[in-house]
């Protein structure tokens, strides 16, 4: 199943939101919602859930997920790191929900007004606008996660992890199974295993999409050459970026940028 990288920064985002990306996707964050209308359909690494006016959802990171509106949708969608509430991070990274979606019955009664405070004191950029919102989102956590029940992560979850955060730090340089073995000290065939079982896609195939989807943000905001934009994430030749970059985008590295140019 084709999906994007994506490469979050930010550790912790809160906006609301009028629907629900319907790409398939993937990053090592957590991706919260609350639905105040509308209902959706949540897609998360192969299974469907029915997301519910009233109802939160949330995946856990490095989960395939994407969704389907089924009508209009308004709610509040918070994005955060798993290292963002130290209290909770062995639980985010050895656990997932055997289900991920929560019923109206069982949250807060006043979910909504406690979302409301949580987006103004995001909006607020001051150093402790950004505690409050911390502070206010960890205490509705302690209110929901209790309502999931967990099973524990097959295999190792720090390794996965691991792998993955090192292919995002660095995709722009020469790396191969043999390399990424070598420096987190595991079997080649075992991450050529995670890549292949967990991730439905190849070693090679997942670095040269973070290069590829790197390649089309510099496309859009750069005005380098395509050589030189190939060879800045990590590409050996053009030939083989032209290749990569058709392969993910079906178009070639040239039709991607007059795409953009005639856009604005």
């Amino acid at each position: 199943m084709p999906y994007s990288i994506e490469l979050r920064k930010q550790a912790f985002t809160a906006i609301s939101i009028n629907h629900l990306l319907p790409a398939p996707h993937i990053h090592s964050h957590l991706e919260w919602i609350y639905l105040e209308e509308g209902a959706s359909v949540a897609c998360v690494d192969g299974k469907t859930y029915e997301i519910e006016a009233g109802s939160v959802f949330m995946s856990f990171p490095n989960q395939i997920h994407f969704y389907q509106d089924r009508s209009p949708v308004k709610g509040t969608m918070i994005i955060f790191s798993p290292d963002f509430f130290p209290e909770l991070t062995e639980l985010f990274q050895n656990k997932t929900p055997f289900n991920p979606i929560i019923s109206h019955s069982l949250l807060p009664g006043d979910i909504a007004i406690q979302l409301e405070k949580i987006c103004a004191a995001v909006a607020d950029t001051s150093f402790y606008g950004s505690i409050r919102a911390k502070g206010l989102f960890l205490a509705l956590l302690g209110q929901i996660l209790p309502c999931y029940s967990y099973m524990v992560n097959p295999g190792s979850q720090d390794s996965i992890k691991n792998i993955l955060l090192y292919c995002m730090e660095h995709y722009a340089k020469p790396l191969s199974l043999e390399i990424l073995a070598k420096d987190l000290h595991l079997n080649k065939f075992y991450i050529s295993h995670v890549f292949s079982e967990r991730m439905d896609i190849s070693f090679k195939d997942f670095v040269n999409r973070l290069r590829v989807d790197d390649a089309c943000a510099l496309l859009e905001k750069t005005e380098n050459s395509i050589t030189d934009i190939a060879y800045c994430c990590g590409f050996s030749t053009i030939r083989t970026f032209n290749r990569a970059f058709r392969k993910f985008k079906n178009m070639t590295p040239g039709e991607y940028l007059w795409l953009i140019k005639n856009q604005k």
